[in-house]
């Protein structure tokens, strides 16, 4: 990876950070990539010009998607909400699935992979794959199989039966 920046009109932007060159002898540079997170340009800006050139070449090469659909019983996931209680601040934090209207609170044990307590990463929480599993372990989702795959099915607060892939039996309950 290149440290410039990888828009070629980086230096038609003349600001005087990238002025170079003895007396005489100047020209304007392109700036070095960004430290916040730009990836192969240096700002934002430079990012959006790049692409406004270069996007049906990377659209070509990547390639096209179709319509992505995520139903609506699979839309789990872990949210953290920072809250001002006292003057302490302090996370909370919430198993969600947006598509079912479900706000339900958790513990930041819940929330987070002990590496991220240990690290005190109060904002990050746990994948979407892993809030499906708290969702089932909560009892506000249950397992259900299909003919190909497993798959889940949500509901609030009603389990009809609990699928175990392990042992590949389904418990009723």
């Amino acid at each position: 990876m290149s440290e410039w920046c990888q828009n070629k009109k980086c230096p038609e932007k003349k600001t005087q950070s990238q002025i170079r060159g003895t007396k005489g002898a100047k020209y304007y540079q392109s700036n070095k990539v960004g430290k916040y997170g730009y990836g192969y340009w240096c700002s934002m800006g430079c990012r959006e010009d790049w692409w406004r050139e270069h996007q049906d070449t990377c659209m070509n090469a990547v390639g096209f998607i179709d319509k992505q659909v995520l139903p609506l019983d699979d839309a789990w996931f872990v949210e953290s909400d920072y809250s001002w209680n006292n003057g302490d601040g302090v996370y909370v934090y919430y198993i969600r699935n947006k598509n079912r209207g479900i706000k339900q609170q958790i513990t930041r044990e819940q929330a987070q992979e002990p590496e991220m307590i240990q690290r005190d990463y109060g904002y990050a929480t746990i994948g979407d794959t892993q809030a499906r599993e708290l969702a089932i372990t909560l009892g506000l989702a249950s397992w259900h199989i299909n003919q190909n795959n497993i798959y889940y099915r949500y509901y609030w607060h009603l389990v009809s039966s609990i699928f175990n892939p392990t042992t590949k039996e389904y418990s009723y309950g």
